[in-house]
């Protein structure tokens, strides 16, 4: 199934599916398999790697962090409503019509891990919304990045390598993280 049919798949009330939050784990693996292992979590929920080696722009850089960039969603078929829209939407399902169904618009999640000096690993799981399609349908990949950090967890802890989980967060503070905002531009452009 591509991206695209996974899209179609999944058309849902996209504004009613919470905020798209994102979340910070401390796991015992080392940075590369905590990155592998969100980006595996990721995949299963439909999202695509980024054609960006974001790996080896932070290794040029010098940074502490490895990095994976995976992307979801199309921006055409997130087509933006307005009011005579929300209005019919009322009374009409229209998700049920496949030609006025709405989908994900395009969103990249960054995975970024780093080595915390008890020899733990800091790891992000942070999506990103980006400026085109639906703001609003944004929120439909939401699920999809709870169930991936849930299964992250999940996989921790039958390892035995969980040791906390912060609360979801809308956005990374450190500026340095690629999964910030301000470094994932940085690194891949245009979201």
């Amino acid at each position: 199934m591509s991206v695209g049919d996974a899209d179609d798949a999944r058309f849902v009330d996209l504004a009613h599916q919470g905020a798209l939050t994102g979340r910070r784990l401390v796991l015992r693996y080392s940075p590369s398999d905590a990155v592998r292992l969100g980006t595996d979590q990721l995949l299963a929920q439909g999202f695509a790697r980024r054609e960006e080696d974001v790996d080896a722009k932070l290794r040029a850089e010098g940074s502490p962090w490895t990095a994976q960039a995976l992307r979801i969603g199309d921006r055409a078929k997130s087509w933006r409503r307005g009011i005579v829209a929300d209005l019919v939407e009322d009374f009409v399902p229209v998700d049920l019509i496949p030609g006025l169904r709405r989908g994900i618009a395009p969103t990249v999640a960054m995975v970024a891990a780093r080595a915390l000096p008890d020899g733990s690993t800091e790891l992000y799981v942070m999506p990103l919304s980006a400026k085109t399609g639906d703001p609003s349908g944004s929120f439909g990949a939401a699920p999809l990045v709870r169930a991936a950090i849930a299964g992250v967890r999940e996989t921790a802890e039958a390892d035995g390598a969980f040791v906390s989980a912060d609360a979801p967060v809308l956005g990374v503070a450190d500026p340095d993280c690629p999964a910030s905002r301000a470094k994932a531009t940085t690194l891949l452009g245009r979201l």
